[in-house]
């Protein structure tokens, strides 16, 4: 196996790694609360747990796979660098196409993330490698096979749709993360004996 081989491989066992140190953090505070229930831990130790795993894999799954910088770029192939590594999209070959929505204080931030044939993923953020998606994307649409999957916010993303289906999604997005952290640090406090 070459370096060419290899790096795609590198990526992917990192981003697993990545991922599993997620969950984990995201389930420290239920650990936490069984030592408090064991007597090891104080009983807020699943409160702290919650505010810096659970916070810090809010943060963290959505870059794992986001492009920090263009390495290659062509007609058939975008190769970027990511937070686990070098990841190399085939665009010949895509399969399904999406769009990540977060948010931060200067707004909401996107990613487009491609998924390949090859299982590769990466959420493409420059302008130059959305554009070589979007010819690789025309292309596919005149090909005789089905062609990829492409969710509609990121069609609109992309300006081949209607803007309004990023709009929604945005929206979408915002509501059920609100809900969702809501909730987490509502059931963390719950278990951490503040009602």
């Amino acid at each position: 196996m070459d370096s060419t081989e290899r790096a795609p491989a590198v990526a992917r066992s990192r981003a697993r790694l990545a991922s599993s140190v997620a969950a984990f953090l995201v389930l420290s505070p239920f650990v936490a609360w069984l030592f408090a229930l064991a007597g090891l831990v104080p009983a807020g130790a699943s409160v702290i747990c919650a505010l810096t795993g659970g916070l810090a894999r809010a943060f963290l799954l959505p870059e794992l796979c986001q492009e920090t910088g263009l390495v290659r770029c062509s007609m058939s192939r975008v190769t970027a660098r990511t937070l686990t590594g070098e990841r190399s999209v085939d665009l010949t070959r895509i399969r399904d196409v999406r769009l990540l929505t977060g948010f931060s204080y200067g707004g909401p931030f996107r990613a487009v993330v491609v998924s390949d044939g090859n299982g590769v993923r990466i959420g493409l953020t420059t302008l130059r490698s959305q554009r070589a998606l979007v010819r690789a994307l025309q292309h596919a649409c005149g090909d005789a096979r089905g062609g990829p999957r492409v969710s509609p916010a990121a069609r609109a993303h992309l300006g081949l749709g209607v803007r309004r289906h990023r709009t929604i999604h945005t929206v979408i997005i915002f509501v059920l993360l609100t809900i969702s952290i809501s909730l987490y640090m509502g059931l963390v406090l719950v278990l951490a004996g503040f009602r």
